[in-house]
Order: structure tokens, then sequence, then C-alpha cells
């Protein structure tokens, strides 16, 4: 509420540094993972440590273009490649996907960077020069300054102002000429149906609109208070005739929930059964004179009223009484000799365990053969003895240094299923015990165990 409640360049701000630092990567939603599972919004698949660089490094090439240029979509992918070669392909779509998302944030438009856009840059690069919180303790949208920045201030230049009236005419369509505030805004969606937007907004007052004011708990002063108050125009008359006919018709009927009702033919019967102090817990209800309802279910009700003496009948939806026999009991009848021999098969799990085994077990033999002759030894050597224990120490080393230097390594592992595996990796984390490191191949983040980490070898290529 207080976001909808700021201005409309302050909160575009907002997003826009939300977007900058966003550690995940929105393209890859629909898509699928190594599993062909569907990668949805919250998945883990979907976090790209590179995302907010790819995206600084988009805006920063358009920032040195002078202002206004717009280089094509392609020449500013191959200026981004011939900067950094050696990352690949994956990298080129991380960039073509930023400018997608910078277009549809309004960053950038008909390919040039924007003058509020420029300012935004320029904030967060003077930020990051002071930047009194290395270890990103603070959160981020505690560097968002409480004051409207430049680039805010400058997108506001751009804006319409917001207006806090409208005009309603005879055909009960209402036009906002300009953005609404917000607190006409969140009028104008509950008591009348947006036709159109942009600049100048176009509402209409309808039957459903006016009976969604009137449940939402507006009364119909409240509504003529409304559009007298907002209104720069007089209120026609057929606005008018409409409020008023909708409330007179309004709760006209009632709805509501019962567990169980009685009734009976017999007025001075229920009468009696409604006052009965002993059926109090019930909260019973008149709706007529022969009817009585209650909140709780049938059986509770049934047997309240036999404890109290009275002897009701339960009926179905027809009306027609419903009455039950107590059922006898007998022994159960011997289950028959089996005469047929049961013929062992491979159930559907059990045939899907295999064929994942022998997958796992092929993919494993694909990667062992790609990775250096060090890491192949390494899977083949005795887990256990000193020499493999120094092993697991200089392998350990490797990885911190990689950690350190964001390099490529080849990891040779035991997975859960004994079979041992190797993989080219870019690791993000080292901690708790496990390694936490991004596939250079799928681009897919993967979890080690470290006490399974056979060899560690630095990518020369």
């Amino acid at each position: 509420d207080l976001w909808r409640a700021s201005p409309l360049a302050q909160r575009w701000e907002q997003l826009a540094r939300a977007w900058l630092a966003m550690p995940r990567q929105p393209g890859l939603v629909g898509q699928r993972d190594e599993r062909d599972r569907p990668i949805t919004v919250l998945s883990p698949e979907v976090e790209r440590t590179r995302a907010p660089a790819a995206r600084r490094e988009v805006l920063a090439a358009l920032a040195e273009l002078p202002a206004g240029s717009a280089p094509e979509v392609d020449e500013l992918l191959e200026l981004l490649q011939w900067r950094a070669p050696r990352r690949g392909a994956a990298r080129a779509a991380l960039h073509r996907e930023a400018l997608g998302e910078a277009t549809t944030l309004g960053l950038v438009a008909l390919g040039a960077l924007a003058s509020y856009a420029r300012l935004l840059l320029d904030d967060l690069a003077a930020e990051e020069a002071v930047d009194d919180d290395p270890l990103g303790v603070r959160s981020d949208n505690e560097h968002i300054p409480a004051d409207a920045s430049a680039a805010a201030r400058a997108l506001d230049a751009l804006l319409p102002k917001p207006v806090d009236h409208v005009m309603v005419q005879a055909d009960l369509t209402v036009v906002v000429p300009g953005p609404p505030e917000p607190t006409l805004a969140a009028e104008l969606e509950v008591v009348a149906e947006q036709e159109s937007g942009g600049t100048a907004s176009v509402y209409r007052v309808t039957e459903a609109s006016v009976r969604a004011a009137l449940d939402a708990g507006y009364a119909a002063e409240d509504l003529h208070e409304l559009f007298r108050r907002r209104s720069r125009t007089p209120v026609p008359q057929t606005l008018t005739y409409l409020i008023d006919d909708v409330a007179r018709r309004h709760g006209g009927l009632r709805v509501g929930t019962a567990g169980a009702y009685l009734r009976s033919d017999d007025e001075a019967l229920l009468a009696e059964v409604a006052t009965d102090r002993r059926l109090a817990g019930l909260s019973l209800r008149r709706l007529a004179p022969t009817v009585l309802v209650t909140p709780h279910p049938l059986g509770r009700v049934l047997n309240a009223l036999r404890d109290a003496g009275y002897a009701p009948v339960a009926e179905d939806a027809t009306g027609a009484a419903v009455l039950t026999r107590p059922r006898s009991r007998r022994a159960p009848a011997r289950a028959p000799l089996a005469t047929t021999v049961a013929v062992p098969r491979l159930s559907g799990p059990r045939l899907l365990a295999v064929v994942e085994q022998l997958r796992h077990g092929d993919a494993a033999a694909r990667a062992v053969r790609r990775a250096p002759e060090s890491v192949r030894a390494a899977n083949g050597r005795p887990s256990g003895g000193p020499g493999a224990a120094q092993a697991h120490r200089q392998a350990l080393a490797v990885l911190q240094q990689a950690l350190r230097d964001r390099a490529l390594v080849w990891v040779g592992y035991v997975d859960a299923h004994g079979t041992t595996a190797s993989r080219l990796v870019r690791p993000v984390s080292i901690g708790g015990g496990y390694l936490r490191a991004e596939d250079e191949r799928t681009q897919m983040l993967h979890t080690f165990a470290l006490h399974r980490v056979t060899a560690a070898v630095l990518d020369d290529e």
C-alpha cells in the first residue's frame, strides 16, 4: 500500500533498482531443466549469479554512446561479445534477454538508453563508490534515497501530473483527464469498470459496478457524495437514478449457510423447541413460523433433540423421511485358496529405476572421458589411506582458488549411487560441507557434498 501511494517516478525507480540487483533470469521460466521438468518463477534453476552483471554490461554499453544513439541489437551484442570473447553463447543469450527486460521496464526505448536511466546509472555508480556496506549486510531497499533522486525527478518531469478529479458524462462514462491519484484510482476501481487506459483513461458506471460498491460497504449516499466531490461536471440524473435503483433492490435476497434445519407443521411445537434452554447450544434461529435453522450438523441436532425428549426424524433433499436400520453382524467369509502361481515381474517404478541407473552410468562415463587425466585417475583411486586424504585436501585448495578467481574447474566426485563422475563447473560458494557451483554447459546450479569430491583441476582451455 505504501508503494502504491508513492509517486509514479519513485515506484519506477524502486522497480528498476530491484531488477538491476535481481540474481534471477526471468527468461528461463517455462523452459525445461535437465530432468525435463518445467522451470517455474520460484525454481532454483532460475538463479543466475551473472545476471546482474550482464544487465549492467548492456546498460553501460548503451551509456557510452552519445545521448539518443540507438544501435542495432546485433551490433550491441557483437560489441559485448568482442569485449569478453571467452564467455560463450550463454552470455550472449543473457545479454539479449537483459536488453528485452530493460525495454519492458522503460530503461531503453527504441533501442536507445533513456535520459532518466542514465541518471539512475550515475546514482548507482556514486553509491557504489562510497559503499559503507562491503559485506552486503544491509538490504537493497535501504540504498534507495528517502528524497527523490535525480532519475526520479527527471522521469517525473516527463510524466503528466496526477489528477484528483473526473468528468462524468450522460452516457455513464467517467473520463479521467490524466493519471489518477492513488486515492482516486482506488475509488474508481470499486465503483466503475475501466474501458480504456492511457493518458486519459475512461471508466463506465454499470449496474454491476454499483452493486459491487454496495457489496464492498458503500451506501447509496456515499456513492452520490463521491461523484459530487470528484466530478468537475454536473452529475447526470441517469447516474443518480441508477445508484438509487440498484440500492433499492440490493439486499432483497439474503444468502447464508446452515448446518441443518428443523421444520414442523405444529407451530406450537417449534416455538417450544426454539425456547427450550436445553437446546441453547444449537443456536437455533427462526426463519419462519414453521422453520428453524442451526449452524451445527444434522447428527448433532438429532442427538440433542432426542436427549431432550423429542422424537425428530431426518429427511433428505426431497423431504422424504430417512430411516436407518441397524445392520446385523456376520462372520466374514473365508478367503478362497489361491490356485494360481504368481509370475515374478518387474513393476513400473522398478523398471523406471533400472532405466535411470543405466542413463546415469552413461552420463557419468561421458563426463569421465572428457575430464582431465588427473581427475580420472583420482576417480579410480581407493577412497581410504593417507594418499586419498592428501588428494582431498589438494582438491579443496583448488576449489577455494577457483572460487576466488571465478575460474572453471573440473570436479571429480562420487554421487549418491556410488558412481564416479566429472563436471566442468564454476564455484559459487563453499560452506557447511557443500560446494555450490554452476555447470558451464547447462548453466544449472549443482550442489556437491565435499566429502564426495575426489579431485579438482583448473580448466586450462
